[in-house]
């Protein structure tokens, strides 16, 4: 019996290689479209844990079969287009849209990543954008359930270009691989002339090194929403104080964030301090460094004296992230 025949409308082939073939089939029963892909019966397992998550940003898994020594998947299709198709049109994206899909992906891998499900092929052609706007994380014929007795991989696998050097047999793969990937994938979203905010998450995630890499999603997440929260407060310092005092009718509140406005801009400039002197002169990166903390205190004496719901989560956003992660390549020995 042939399932494919019996029960499957082949509509179209997407893919026929070393992984195995991906169909997008119709559903003779379930009346409706979906993906059929073949896999090595050696999948199995991450398969099965893969369909046991609630993860919206992973397309569904309807059946796992295992037939003829192989793993036929059925999985939900989605309507849209990959981030690399995107990307055939579009020079890059734009800093606010390439944060949210980072933001999308990082809770997608978050999921996975408590599962000990690692990608290992995090890049554009993998990441679908669909019509509504939401982010699908696909193919996961190279993902692995984490082995903790694992020396390293036996295999060559992923993308050149976004896979870590662990990938490629020098060590283990753990939740930092998909991290370089997923930096290296924010890069080429952006465009390689980009140097905005995310410039510092890019060069944290593709850190050849493992251990200088953020450690977990968890902590890529923290760092992203900080810094967003902190170009947002920085950004309205550029506004003209009457277009901002109009929109506040608290006068203390306004003077509360006219003050904060002025110390996030000290904080970034100590930053830049910070990283021109790092290398060069510990002593006086020290110094800078407690300059900082100095700073950050007011910051949260400030914040605290807000009643206002609104600015007291934008506040907290900012000082609640530990100042040290506010400048690149701490080094932790030196806290």
């Amino acid at each position: 019996m042939d399932l494919l025949k019996d029960f499957y409308e082949v509509i179209d082939v997407l893919k026929d290689d070393q992984n195995g073939k991906v169909s997008v089939v119709y559903d003779k029963v379930g009346q409706q479209v979906c993906v059929a892909k073949r896999r090595d019966l050696k999948s199995a397992e991450m398969y099965y844990n893969l369909q046991k998550l609630k993860n919206k940003y992973v397309p569904k898994i309807y059946r796992l079969i295992e037939i003829n020594e192989t793993l036929l998947v059925i999985e939900e299709y989605i309507a849209g287009r990959t981030l690399a198709e995107i990307l055939k049109y579009e020079n890059h994206f734009d800093e606010s849209t390439a944060a949210d899909i980072l933001l999308q992906i990082c809770n997608a891998l978050k999921i996975l990543h408590e599962k000990n499900i690692i990608h290992r092929d995090i890049k554009p052609s993998n990441i679908m954008l669909t019509n509504d706007g939401e982010i699908k994380l696909i193919d996961f014929s190279i993902a692995s359930i984490l082995k903790i007795d694992n020396k390293n991989d036996t295999e060559n696998l992923g993308t050149r270009g976004y896979a870590p050097p662990e990938q490629y047999g020098f060590a283990p793969t753990d939740a930092r691989s998909d991290i370089y990937s997923l930096g290296m994938t924010l890069q080429r979203l952006l465009g390689k002339n980009y140097r905005g905010y995310l410039q510092k998450i890019i060069k944290r995630c593709t850190k050849l090194d493992p251990m200088q890499r953020y450690l977990d999603i968890d902590s890529l997440i923290d760092d992203l929403e900080h810094r967003r929260w902190r170009k947002k407060l920085s950004q309205l310092k550029n506004q003209p104080a009457n277009n901002l005092q109009s929109t506040i009718d608290d006068q203390d509140v306004y003077d509360k964030l006219s003050e904060l406005i002025k110390l996030t801009e000290e904080i970034d400039a100590l930053e830049e301090d910070y990283n021109a002197v790092k290398s060069d002169d510990k002593i006086q990166a020290q110094c800078i460094m407690k300059g900082a903390e100095r700073l950050a205190k007011e910051f949260e004496n400030i914040a605290d004296s807000l009643n206002d719901a609104d600015f007291e989560e934008m506040a907290k956003a900012i000082i609640e992230y530990p100042v040290e992660n506010l400048f690149d390549d701490h080094d932790d020995k030196n806290k």
